[in-house]
């Protein structure tokens, strides 16, 4: 991994490990320009350096790194070495003090980071520290980069402790919604239902009503499922008696009255109303919006959050609820 392991000053004052033997003897060390430009209000504001252009030394080196990314002015983001990150990010430094005509008060030391996590995952390492800031603040910085350690992407920013929970479903909402959906499963090869298939899927029915889990177990579409249910008499059409006769009632006084106030009351769902659901809930859509949205009673909606496996705050709410 490439690293920035030193760096000079405006003076031509070096800083870190300048004589560090990079792994390859034969390589030459790189150079960049950084103008070091730490968030406002952080202690790392108070650096030496900070505001000051800077030459620095970045090579592939096995000093450990550090767990800040730096962007330099002449292009690539690059971590520096734990040496590096304190020199830089310390209110003191290693630059020499201005001269005072008075004994200077003594500097706060810079907060160790209170957070440090990392992992890696299909060859990408991802890497997450915190610092509290003296407003109580925390700054969280987010890195992943490749097994070369290059760097593929990084998120920065201050948040308060109340906002992690919240962040959490967020991101977990969007790992529901934007992840690449699972594929289709092909239809079956023939009509006909084997006996044994048959059997199976009977039993497995008044275990599990959901059409989308029993298609993936038999490897056959929502509406092979629903046919073959239907040919052994498990369910029925919609508007289809027992008798097989339609059902031409009209609709009941009460059911009039509660579609005066929700106009979907007691209908079926259609898959695409259940996917618009999922995705409005993810969205941070509550019960009573999706109530209006949808045309149905907030204890349908609740219900049907939860047959889903919605993910959301109105989904969080449903199982809290359910309790």
């Amino acid at each position: 991994m490439a690293l920035i392991y030193a760096f000079q000053d405006t003076n031509g004052r070096w800083h870190g490990d300048p004589d560090t033997v990079l792994l390859n003897p034969d390589e030459q060390p790189d150079r960049g320009i950084l103008t070091y430009q730490p968030v406002p209000g952080t202690p790392e504001a108070h650096s030496p350096f900070a505001g000051q252009q800077l030459t620095v030394l970045y090579g592939v080196t096995d000093l450990e790194p550090g767990p800040v990314t730096y962007q330099l002015d002449t292009g690539g983001h690059f971590q520096a070495t734990w040496h590096v990150h304190s020199l830089l990010a310390h209110p003191m430094g290693t630059a020499p003090l201005p001269a005072a005509t008075q004994e200077p008060a003594p500097a706060d030391p810079a907060p160790a980071p209170c957070l440090e996590s990392a992992f890696t995952e299909a060859d990408r390492r991802y890497v997450l520290t915190g610092t509290r800031c003296a407003n109580g603040q925390l700054t969280l910085e987010l890195t992943i980069s490749s097994g070369q350690g290059d760097i593929q992407g990084e998120l920065c920013g201050a948040v308060t402790d109340d906002d992690l929970a919240p962040l959490a479903r967020l991101l977990d909402a969007a790992a529901h919604t934007l992840a690449t959906p699972a594929p289709i499963p092909p239809p079956r090869q023939s009509a006909a239902w084997h006996p044994t298939d048959s059997a199976r899927l009977a039993a497995r029915f008044r275990q599990e009503r959901d059409f989308t889990i029993l298609a993936a177990e038999f490897g056959c579409t929502r509406k092979a499922i629903y046919e073959e249910l239907k040919r052994q008499g498990l369910i029925r059409a919609p508007g289809v008696e027992h008798t097989g006769r339609p059902a031409n009632r009209p609709l009941s006084e009460a059911m009039q009255q509660r579609r005066m106030v929700h106009p979907n009351s007691h209908a079926r769902w259609s898959d695409e109303e259940e996917r618009q659901l999922a995705r409005l809930c993810a969205e941070g859509l509550l019960t009573p919006e999706l109530s209006k949205e949808f045309g149905r009673s907030e204890q349908a909606i609740e219900s049907r959050l939860l047959k889903i496996g919605a993910v959301g705050p109105a989904a969080d709410e449903a199982r809290l609820n359910a309790l």
